[in-house]
């Protein structure tokens, strides 16, 4: 699969704010269209398969889960979100994106906040829940130590 994951890049004025994604009906409306706020550590990420936007992604630099008691994740990358257009899914493309995520940023382990348990499972990371139970907050899910080690 020769996909292509591009990073977006505030363009413009837009000091505090910008829009990261076009609308497109293959994606989740509330989750990326409109105006965004400008973070520093926050890093959006758009994936084309032969010049199709298929996929989209947001990472945030800075991980705080100390309360889920996972330890050694001074270096991680948060999955805030990530999506494979409608039309795409099912065919390995989450899968390829957060393994070329994981061959840009090595040594570092990738987390995720999501219900999304059977994804995560198949990509063999750790699910964590939190100490006030399954029911208060969404699970996290730690990519193993030897898969954010291993060279691409």
């Amino acid at each position: 699969m020769v996909l292509d994951l591009i990073e977006k890049q505030r363009q413009g004025d837009g000091r505090y704010s910008w829009i990261s994604f076009e609308p497109n009906d293959e994606f989740d409306s509330g989750w990326w269209d409109g105006l965004r706020e400008y973070f520093d550590g926050h890093r959006y990420f758009e994936a084309r398969l032969e010049g199709v936007e298929v996929a989209r992604l947001e990472l945030i630099e800075e991980v705080d889960f100390e309360h889920y008691n996972v330890s050694d994740l001074d270096a991680a990358l948060r999955i805030h979100l990530i999506e494979v257009a409608k039309s795409h899914r099912r065919r390995g493309i989450g899968r390829e994106v957060v393994k070329r995520v994981t061959a840009m940023f090595p040594g570092r382990r990738l987390v995720a906040l999501s219900e999304a348990d059977d994804f995560w499972a198949s990509l063999g990371w750790e699910r964590h829940d939190h100490p006030d139970g399954p029911d208060s907050y969404e699970p996290l899910f730690v990519q193993p130590r030897s898969l954010a080690d291993r060279p691409s």
